[in-house]
């Protein structure tokens, strides 16, 4: 058990809660199989995320894998590529190769495609990379600094600092230099973040229907796009674009913080008599998706619904609503969870209903948004 009250803590203006962790790398292994710097790193886990973490030794952590039986889902051979049919159910799980997937069927597909060998590590998403194993190169101490030696081999490594290493012993030189624990975020160059997205690397079919559709991987990596929307990952925005016209962008990475945002209504309406409300409203288009899925003309003409109808709809993004596909089986990568009454988490309701087209079931909504812990499968 981790003494976490020896820790000054609290909470910004923000809402983020905050840890006053040392500076010290003496790596831990926690009980979720993830190594934190030191044992502080877990009680600033467990406050961020509202989870019992304890330490399970010191010390890092032995990954540990645990293959998928893809037996069960169906396969088929297109151009030369192999494609699993996965089902769009959200149960997020972790790729031994630090990824998340949507399912344990996405690693299969991925395996299919690429001809990997992945397997699965956790149930859940990925958690932050852990700190490299810095026990294997050679160190002396000098004025109170630890000095790491490190081979001059160049594989390059992005820090969770957001700097480019040579390669894994630079993270540890400059943890053992200015007492810091940086961790690996991922192999290869630390990339700039940018709205722009290289859609030409995702392969792309013309289909009888004459649109575009873009084959994406089932990597679990959260952009919020420019309409407000949240995407599995990158190629969600090129395949939603391809195939239906747009120009949306990536806004940034993770989720989409803002799912809608009020209206200021008396800016037009102040003095507005119920039956009047539409009238006083400006003939300017500038289109608006409410959150009840219709789009308003502009931000009056929301407003006089609200008033007109005592409801209370807010603006979920600017520009149209974005339509459903017409067929259920072809559902967008819009990542806009419902919890179904089987207790799974689905992407969308779209998917829910694919789930019940393709498995002939029968479930219905629970509720908007992912379900909680206690009854998720």
């Amino acid at each position: 058990q981790v003494d976490c009250s020896q820790y000054s803590s609290g909470t910004g203006k923000d809402g983020t809660v905050w840890v006053a962790c040392p500076r010290n790398l003496e790596p831990v292994c926690g009980t979720d199989g993830t190594t934190y710097g030191n044992e502080c790193g877990i009680c600033l886990y467990n406050r961020e995320h509202r989870a019992s973490v304890e330490k399970a030794h010191d010390g890092q952590c032995e990954q540990q894998t645990t293959p998928i039986d893809c037996s069960g889902y169906r396969s088929t051979v297109k151009d030369d590529h192999v494609m699993i049919a996965c089902p769009r159910m959200l149960k997020p799980v972790c790729g031994s190769d630090g990824f998340t997937y949507e399912n344990e069927c996405g690693i299969c597909a991925y395996n299919a495609e690429h001809h990997t060998n992945i397997s699965k590590i956790h149930d859940g998403e990925c958690k932050q990379t852990p700190i490299p194993d810095c026990s294997k190169y050679p160190k002396v101490v000098r004025d109170g600094k630890v000095l790491v030696s490190c081979p001059r081999n160049l594989s390059p490594v992005c820090g969770t600092d957001g700097v480019t290493y040579d390669n894994e012993c630079g993270i540890c030189a400059h943890n053992g230099e200015h007492r810091t624990h940086v961790g690996k975020k991922y192999n290869g160059q630390c990339r700039q973040e940018t709205s722009e997205i290289n859609c030409s690397q995702y392969p792309s079919r013309i289909f009888k229907d004459g649109k575009a559709h873009v084959r994406c991987p089932k990597i679990l990596l959260p952009v919020c796009g420019t309409d407000g929307f949240t995407y599995d990952n990158e190629c969600g925005i090129c395949a939603r674009n391809a195939k239906h016209g747009t120009q949306v962008k990536k806004s940034h990475e993770g989720r989409c913080k803002k799912e809608s945002s009020p209206v200021d209504c008396t800016t037009y309406l102040s003095n507005t008599k119920t039956g009047e409300a539409t009238a006083a409203c400006p003939a300017i288009l500038r289109e608006v998706c409410g959150t009840d899925g219709v789009t308003y003309s502009n931000d009056c003409l929301l407003c006089a619904h609200n008033i007109e109808f005592g409801t209370s709809v807010a603006k979920k993004h600017d520009g149209r609503c974005i339509e459903e596909a017409p067929q259920l089986m072809a559902c967008t990568m819009i990542y806009d969870p419902v919890c179904g009454t089987d207790g799974v988490t689905y992407p969308s309701e779209c998917t829910l209903c694919a789930h019940n087209l393709e498995h002939q079931t029968n479930l219905g909504k629970r509720k908007n948004g992912r379900c909680e812990e206690d009854i998720t499968k």
